[in-house]
């Protein structure tokens, strides 16, 4: 989450005359995240989450997140409820771009994670994989090895080498490297179906110890299970965002096997897609820290963390024969 478009009060109260939620009584810009503008909207009759796409969504696949929110939320997972307006409509335009209102979810992201926590959160994940298997609908993983090459080169062109050189000293041969070891390398007949692709911290809320909600729908595509954890081990199991933690991974993947218990080949190429994933955050941040508008009320993501990730994930990578299988 993050603000790039201001609004107005008056633009506001304007907007919500064509939903049936109430009269606004205020709302404010949330900065947290790095995709879209984010505002929280307190009305007569409840709480609502404002959302203006902004950046690397495409228009095309906000049906998707759409029905898929929809889709889980019928299904009671704790997930945004998309709202309609008084026509059935649940996609508007604000300021010229996409905009969708969803209900509030309570409680809060935590920033100091435990074992347990990583344990519900496996188990959440594995629960949001069972719910969405008679979800047909499908979107291509834009972010996967074929956006990844494209990143790489767009960082190449559009970032000097004296500003690469502050992240990392040659870090785009690093990058190269590792984008070269997981092309050769990846698997192509692992379980898939939905997943949510970004199950960060800041994503997930508790509330009195549990988790209370998953929110930021926005890169949930058609991929790998696996994959799926792969992001979660990157984002949930490492201390002081440099050490990994076992305990924090083996409860992960122990609260997912509970409900949905990993092949022997998805645990096998988990190292890989650890790799990939962290290799995928690395490419993001460092474009957006050379690329955010300077004016843009958001907080950047420091890249340097995904840099010993991804030099961790290489490391236990390496150790396996993917060529073998």
């Amino acid at each position: 989450m993050a603000v790039y478009t201001n609004l107005k009060i008056e633009q506001v109260i304007a907007f919500l005359k064509s939903y049936n939620i109430g009269e606004l009584i205020s709302f404010n810009g949330i900065t947290e995240g790095i995709e879209n503008s984010n505002f929280y909207i307190k009305t007569s009759t409840g709480e609502f989450i404002l959302t203006i796409f902004e950046k690397r969504v495409n228009r095309c696949d906000l049906p998707f997140f759409v029905a898929i929110m929809k889709h889980l939320s019928k299904k009671n997972f704790v997930c945004p409820t998309p709202i309609f307006d008084k026509k059935k409509k649940y996609l508007q335009e604000l300021e010229k771009k996409p905009a969708l209102i969803v209900n509030f979810l309570k409680g809060k992201s935590k920033t100091k994670i435990n074992a347990k926590d990583c344990f519900k959160l496996g188990n959440k994940m594995a629960s949001m994989h069972l719910k969405s298997k008679d979800f047909f609908l499908e979107r291509k993983n834009s972010l996967s090895i074929e956006g990844w090459e494209q990143l790489i080169n767009s960082c190449s062109n559009s970032i000097s080498i004296n500003n690469l050189n502050e992240i990392e000293h040659n870090i785009l041969e690093e990058i190269q490297n590792s984008f070269n070891f997981c092309k050769k390398n990846w698997p192509n007949n692992l379980p898939k179906g939905f997943i949510h692709g970004d199950i960060f911290p800041d994503n997930v809320f508790f509330q009195n110890n549990e988790i209370s909600g998953i929110i930021d729908f926005y890169f949930s595509c058609t991929d790998f299970f696996a994959y799926d954890i792969a992001v979660a081990v990157n984002a949930w199991c490492f201390d002081d965002q440099k050490k990994f933690n076992k305990k924090k991974f083996s409860s992960l993947i122990e609260g997912y096997s509970l409900k949905r218990r990993l092949s022997e080949q998805e645990f096998f190429y988990l190292p890989l897609l650890s790799q990939a994933a962290a290799l995928r955050f690395l490419l993001t941040r460092i474009y957006d820290w050379a690329h955010t508008p300077k004016n843009a009320d958001v907080r950047l993501k420091d890249p340097k963390e995904y840099i010993e990730k991804l030099r961790f994930h290489k490391s236990i990578a390496t150790q396996r024969n993917y060529d073998e299988k």
